[in-house]
């Protein structure tokens, strides 16, 4: 497959972007005022007029009535002014003025049972049959936050996994992960994930915080509507519109991260840098054509992945090899992973001495003994960056048809954490869609493509490293022969290191010019050659329609259906998937979708849908979803909703095939795992772990030998030989799921909601952990025991599988918001999650969720004129973390955040100072990801639409 060409991308964009650009938006300016009191009307709404567009762009007057508007478009043009308690006006400017006086007549008419909700929730949002999230221009400029995506870390049940400077992971509701593939995200209705990956990888390839116009949250199972593998829930990114947002705007900023801690310096604002340039320019002709370019730059040093607790035998402290513990696993090390079970028998005489010998005992012992791994800091450098380049060009053949054409190319350097420790290098994604949206009718088709450059994975890299001076079947043998001949641990292990017998290489020392060059050789090999580099040229493509049929029939308030298809191609080389030579593999998906709105009552209304999918390996399946929205006396709104939906195993957990040094990775399907022959040939690897701690309880509480005790508890290892049932295809993922919510709004300000949910997952998709030894367990499950408990006579397998029992979660959810005229914001939310899973159940499902998470933020837009604060405090409690990479407790952490922002009128423009994790402590949001610190920013912004 060719490789992807973009590298005429940026001198393209760059030189469009600035053509014309002498069209720069000029502005209008005056103050707002009561006409029958000649007083100034406060935060009054000041918007341009254009007929027949849905959104209104503009600003507000401060508290002084005061307002300053930028201008895109020939003139004359129309400005309508409008506010609560006043009668709407349009005012025609025919030339540009800073003295323009506006007067407004009070609305004195009753409204009767006719509301007005503010401008963070509308009445369609307030009766939504499902629960939404939506947050606008206004708040998420507001929210203090380097750009808009972290700024999803502050809502409600949102789990925000930090990776890297330039790639964060949002989920809902649990089973969260690096590597989210139940958790859906789309740009424009442009599914963002990256083919190969089957999962999104931040906003490497979404739009700038310049170009953001909203986001909206769908928590939850919604795969009645947006298909399967939205299981978690969807995020929704709306970009704004070549139309409504004309001219030119850019923003400058720039972060320290990585801030070490100094207490000998009174103030320290920290010792590693990023910057970020973002611009945008759109123009539109006569209304009827409209262009908009997007280009962004982030450069700078990344998190780092420092932790290196011991998560092996002994302390978890010590990170050297002692003769007390001679096994040392830490988590950001790579190559110590696996260690090897030494028996020392009672006939052994002690050594003595000061090289390690031997303590004198009458026990037969048995210790467990690793190898010496890589730090990551001395596998890679921590450089980060991420250009994104997007285009659009829409034309308007009516008010209500539009069609667009539009394309997105990202290109990352970064550190993220998969199935290992992945360092993205030049990787790239690609997206062109063709849309055409009418009153009634959306058609829409995209592409996806990507390349992973000169991507490596980490972990694999430091085992290559380790393996290359000495196999680990040799290291371990020579080992285990001098230590049970009394030398002593520390000439047993230098003696490992060694050249002998000659055909061998002694460790790599990091900083030397032959770990350098056995470094730069592996990196430089693909995974299928023995080295680390990983190929991906993967490619999605998909098409899709609805159709609204509100307005041909009378029975159904709405009626809609739609329809798509889509098609994965992997490609992979051999070094994710089984598309080895000679063995090209891809994948489709279609379905189809009925959804319909019927008013009860005048109260109450019920919505439904029913979808039908079908993969190209799996049968096809109805997904169904029934809500109804009961309105009580006032603004208080009752909702319950119950759905029954699946989710196809996507390309990863069908195809996979990665090996990662310590472990292999296998998808599901049986021609994946057929392959290994583990039915009879392995077991659980539980089994193995439950098997060695009984014996180590039989030796040391029974005064047994050690051979005696292994025969006493072969059963458990027989008890979890894999059997021929097992690894014969997976079932696809299905939920059933209820929700009960409520949701008012008070005094047009205060919003309430409470929900409550409970899903029950059956065919729940996950690892299964297994050990195969060289020796079947079916031939001679005693010496199959012994090679298992040796890296260098036994692989360990992740297998993707079915759980055997079902897999219960619920959560409990609580929002109070408070946003007023006067420009304060106040909001608090509060989340309970839990899940409910047999302990026999030998798959790991990895809900890495905290129980308990809460978020506050206070703030008000106009302290002054043109002065503007926000402050937020984010909580999460401690939980357990499960992962094909690494598996520990992830410390619960509190945070800080502040944003001050300073507003210049005159020259529409924005400066903003802020920091998150104001305080520095150190936090982690998956356990061997990279350590938080805290990250202070200053940002310029030149944007004439901007809200004020």
């Amino acid at each position: 497959m060719r490789k992807l060409n973009f590298r005429y991308y940026p001198i393209l964009i760059l030189l469009c972007l600035f053509v014309n650009h002498s069209i720069i938006a000029q502005t209008v300016a005056g103050k707002v005022i009561n006409s029958a009191t000649n007083s100034p009307v406060p935060f009054a709404n000041v918007t341009i007029v254009q007929e027949g567009q849905e959104k209104k762009i503009g600003v507000a007057s401060d508290e002084n009535g005061n307002f300053i508007i930028g201008i895109a478009q020939p003139l004359p043009v129309e400005l309508e002014f409008t506010a609560v308690g006043f009668l709407p006006r349009r005012v025609v400017v025919e030339a540009f003025t800073r003295n323009l006086e506006v007067r407004l007549s009070e609305d004195y008419m009753q409204l009767g049972e006719v509301y007005i909700t503010s401008d963070k929730i509308s009445e369609q949002d307030l009766k939504a049959p499902i629960e939404t999230i939506k947050v606008g221009l206004v708040q998420l400029q507001s929210t203090p936050s380097f750009n808009f995506y972290e700024s999803l870390g502050n809502l409600k049940g949102v789990d925000l996994t930090t990776q890297s400077v330039v790639i964060n992971t949002v989920n809902t509701r649990g089973f969260n992960s690096s590597t989210n593939q139940r958790f859906r995200q789309f740009t424009d209705g442009i599914d963002n994930q990256a083919p190969g990956l089957s999962f999104s990888l931040g906003n490497i390839v979404g739009p700038s915080t310049l170009d953001i116009e909203s986001v909206q949250l769908v928590p939850g199972p919604s795969s009645a509507f947006y298909g399967p593998s939205s299981f978690n829930g969807v995020l929704e990114m709306t970009t704004k519109n070549p139309f409504d947002y004309q001219g030119f705007s850019f923003t400058a900023k720039a972060a320290t991260v990585s801030v070490e801690k100094d207490k000998s310096k009174f103030l320290n604002l920290g010792n590693n840098f990023i910057s970020d340039l973002s611009a945008r320019y759109a123009v539109a002709f006569k209304d009827k054509v409209g262009i908009k370019l997007n280009a962004s730059i982030l450069e700078g040093v990344d998190f780092r992945a420092n932790n290196y607790d011991n998560i092996g035998p002994g302390q978890v402290y010590e990170d050297t090899h002692t003769i007390e513990n001679q096994s040392i696993n830490l988590v950001n090390v790579y190559g110590d992973d696996r260690a090897a079970l030494l028996v020392v028998p009672r006939t052994i005489v002690p050594a003595g001495g000061e090289g390690g010998g031997f303590s004198s005992s009458v026990l037969d012992t048995a210790l467990f003994v690793s190898r010496k791994g890589y730090r990551e800091e001395d596998l890679v450098d921590y450089n980060a960056r991420n250009l994104k380049l997007n285009g659009e060009i829409q034309f308007k053949f009516t008010d209500d048809i539009v069609l667009s054409l539009s394309a997105f190319y990202g290109i990352a350097d970064a550190m993220i954490t998969s199935d290992d420790r992945i360092a993205l290098r030049d990787f790239e994604i690609a997206q062109q869609k063709a849309e055409i949206k009418g009153k009634n009718f959306l058609l829409r088709a995209y592409q996806t493509q990507q390349d992973a450059g000169n991507t490596f994975n980490v972990g694999l890299l430091g085992e290559r490293i380790v393996q290359a001076a000495k196999p680990d079947e040799v290291w371990f043998d020579q080992y285990r022969r001098l230590y049970l001949a009394g030398r002593g641990f520390l000439a047993a292990r230098s003696f490992a290191d060694s050249q002998f017998p000659g055909n061998y290489s002694k460790r790599y020392e990091p900083g030397t010019e032959r770990y350098d060059s056995i470094r730069t050789a592996t990196i430089g090999r693909q995974v299928s050659d023995n080295g680390a580099q990983i190929f991906d040229q993967s490619q999605l493509k998909h098409i899709e329609g609805v159709y609204q049929l509100g307005d041909l029939q009378e029975f159904f308030s709405a009626l809609s259906v739609g329809g798509n298809y889509r098609l994965y191609d992997p490609e992979s080389n051999g070094t994710l998937f089984t598309d080895s030579i000679g063995n090209d593999i891809t994948n489709f998906e279609y379905g189809a979708f009925l959804e319909m709105a019927k008013e009860i009552s005048d109260k109450t209304e019920a919505t439904g849908s029913l979808r039908f999918d079908k993969n190209e390996n799996f049968e096809g399946k109805f997904s169904q979803r029934l809500s109804v929205v009961h309105q009580l006396k006032g603004i208080h709104f009752l909702r319950a909703s119950f759905q029954r939906g699946f989710r196809f195993p996507n390309v990863r957990e069908q195809f996979y095939n990665q090996d990662l040094g310590d472990k292999l990775i296998l998808g599901g399907l049986s021609e994946v795992t057929d392959y290994y022959a583990l039915q009879g040939n392995a077991f659980l690897q539980n089994a193995l772990n439950d098997y060695n701690e009984a014996v180590a309880t039989t030796i040391y509480d029974e005064d047994a030998k050690l051979q005696g005790a292994k025969l006493k508890h072969l059963d458990i290892l027989e008890n979890g030989i894999i059997s021929q049932d097992r690894f014969r295809g997976l079932e696809p993922e299905q939920i059933t799921s209820f929700e009960l919510g409520y949701r008012s709004l008070v005094q047009d300000r205060r919003i309430f909601e409470v929900t409550y949910y409970r899903n029950y997952y059956n065919n729940f998709i996950g690892n299964l952990r297994v050990v195969k030894p060289r020796t079947s367990p079916s031939v001679d499950l005693a010496r199959a025991a012994e090679q298992a408990n040796s890296p260098g006579s036994s692989e360990i397998f992740f297998v993707t599988a079915n759980a055997d029992d079902q897999i219960v979660t619920q959560g409990l959810e609580l929002l109070y918001d408070i946003s007023g005229t006067s420009g304060v914001n106040f909001a608090v939310n509060a989340t309970f999650a839990n899940i409910i899973q047999s302990s026999n159940d030998p798959l790991v499902p990895g809900f890495n969720t905290p129980p308990f998470k809460f978020n506050v933020r206070l703030g008000h837009r106009k302290i002054s004129r043109n002065f503007g604060a926000e402050f937020t405090w984010r909580s999460r409690t401690e939980f357990e973390w499960q992962s094909a990479f690494v598996d520990g407790t992830v410390d619960g952490f509190s945070t800080f955040d502040i944003q001050m922002s300073f507003r210049m009128p005159a020259i529409n423009s924005l400066f903003r100072l802020g920091g998150t994790n104001l305080h520095n402590i150190g936090q982690y949001n998956s356990f061997g990801g990279p350590e938080i610190n805290a990250f202070y920013y200053l940002s310029f912004t030149y944007d004439p639409f901007q809200s004020r």
